[in-house]
């Protein structure tokens, strides 16, 4: 299996989302913590909506317009997004 890493596309957005939900829900819940799926979903779960995918859109487009700034690559296996990295300068 191939994997791709590359600058993510405007509607590479509506995967973004979902994944980054899926990834906290399979990284985070700690019961010691206070921690669980519902928690989670409460907290983290906007970035699966509409709302939270349009952020993602944004954070594309302002990756593009300020490179030295942002950063976000995406990782393919195919046509899935498979994971992604993402940031801002400080």
């Amino acid at each position: 299996m191939t994997h791709v890493i590359e600058a993510p596309r405007a509607d590479d957005a509506a995967s973004l989302g979902p994944l980054q939900l899926r990834a906290w829900l399979q990284t985070y819940p700690c019961e010691d913590a206070g921690i669980d799926e519902n928690w989670i979903r409460e907290h983290r779960g906007s970035s699966a909506t509409e709302e939270g995918i349009a952020q993602w859109r944004e954070f594309i487009e302002a990756t593009r317009q300020q490179p030295d700034l942002l950063f976000c690559r995406v990782v393919r296996s195919g046509t899935e997004i498979v994971g992604f990295l993402c940031g801002r300068a400080a």
